[in-house]
């Protein structure tokens, strides 16, 4: 059936299933609330038809173990969506879409599903602690133009931690400069700035180094996202600079929109949460502060639904050799058939921040003219590397190390003891 997206929510969410026929599936609520069930979408079964216009099969999703065998981890992981439809009244969202994925392959999956799914779990613990640091340092930049204070202009997180490496009575007198500046710059108490850090950076820890603007993009599994998406967008860009094949250049110039819209769209949504949480308004009183607190939670699942699917496909991308251009090629038409299909909310604001309309119209043309519908080789190809890369290549490895409890827990008593 042809389907054209309204909205995020209206295109459903990624469910991450390992199987071949289901490993595209996304998931959304019914249309009509009197169907009683989440709606299973595979995306461009048939082919697109230009644009947002897409030949999904839509079923119920209920109806998906009949239509595709699902077993072990993939079945525990669609009896535990398939459940949340009466515990959560039909929501849906990327964020408790993960957590159900990762318990799934605590539970269910083969040694390798359980070992990322243990060391992302603790990965997004850690989060929480540097996310604290992070928006500490935040408001210290913030009120270093405001009291003067020059020290702060550059501080952040590497700062605080590599001074409690060489130098922690340098570290706790920074933060005390820092805590005196916020509290007499926010008019709150030190208790008031301790329990607001907290908060903030349990809600904010998914989303942490895009609020803050933290070029590493290592605090949050969604800034994470972010980053795959940022390397698929160079990667891309570059091989297709590079390349004499008309329909590989325009392939690229498509995809790299693609990506370069939904960054935007997702950076302008973390600039409203850091605009928000900076604005001292927001702690006058304790109902403007739950007001803080929901503009976050609203803006981290647009942030969500606005990455959802794509970190696969940069996963795919930079599983292959530079120097492999057919693996290339392959890679790129396979993203360009499958990489999410931009919801009218993304074009509408494509068209207000950029003045024009998105281009995807491009996209069917080329998908025909790359790939054919009648052997799905090219693509069996790609599923073998990408598996192969799963084995045991962490892509993040290099992220910068976590600050410790004895770090947060010092810091907590800098602040405590500030006059």
């Amino acid at each position: 059936m042809a389907v054209q997206y309204k909205s995020f929510r209206d295109r459903g969410v990624y469910i991450g299933f390992q199987g071949r026929a289901v490993e595209m599936l996304r998931c959304r609520s019914p249309r009509d609330p009197e169907f009683g069930d989440f709606e299973a979408i595979v995306p461009n079964f048939g082919g697109t038809d230009m644009g947002r216009v897409s030949n999904d099969l839509v079923m119920p999703f209920r109806d998906v173990p009949n239509w595709s065998d699902l077993i072990g981890r993939d079945k525990l992981l669609h009896e535990r969506v398939s459940y949340s439809y009466s515990e959560r009244q039909g929501h849906l969202d990327p964020i408790t879409i993960r957590d159900m994925r990762l318990q799934a392959d605590l539970e269910a999956g083969d040694e390798r599903d359980k070992r990322l799914a243990e060391n992302e779990i603790s990965i997004t613990r850690i989060d929480i602690q540097n996310a604290f640091l992070e928006i500490l340092a935040m408001f210290g930049r913030k009120y270093a133009e405001i009291k003067g204070e020059s020290q702060l202009r550059s501080v952040n997180r590497q700062v605080l931690m590599s001074l409690s490496d060489s130098n922690p009575a340098d570290m706790l007198h920074l933060v005390r400069i820092i805590v005196g500046a916020v509290v007499s710059g926010a008019s709150i108490s030190r208790d008031e700035l301790q329990g607001r850090l907290d908060t903030l950076a349990d809600y904010a820890a998914p989303i942490c180094s895009l609020v803050t603007e933290d070029s590493t993009r290592s605090v949050g599994f969604l800034s994470r996202q972010m980053r795959l998406l940022e390397q698929l967008r160079e990667g891309v860009a570059e091989y297709c600079s590079v390349q004499r094949i008309e329909e590989v250049m325009e392939a690229g110039r498509v995809v790299v929109f693609n990506l370069d819209t939904f960054i935007e769209y997702t950076m302008e949504r973390a600039h409203t949460i850091k605009a928000a949480v900076l604005d001292d308004r927001y702690y006058l009183n304790d109902k403007k502060y739950e007001g803080l607190l929901k503009l976050i939670r609203d803006e981290r699942i647009k942030i969500s639904f606005a990455l959802d699917g794509w970190a696969g496909h940069a996963t795919r991308w930079l599983s292959v050799g530079e120097d492999d251009v057919p693996a290339r090629n392959a890679v790129l038409t396979f993203i360009l058939r499958q990489m999410p299909a931009p919801p009218q909310e993304l074009d509408d604001f494509v068209e207000r921040k950029f003045g024009g309309h998105n281009p995807m119209s491009m996209r069917g043309r080329i998908v025909k003219e790359m790939h054919s519908w009648m052997d799905d080789s090219l693509d069996q190809e790609i599923y073998r590397r990408v598996m192969h890369v799963r084995t045991g290549v962490d892509p993040l490895a290099d992220r910068m190390r976590p600050a410790t409890p004895d770090l947060q827990r010092a810091i907590k008593r800098a602040i405590s003891a500030t006059s």
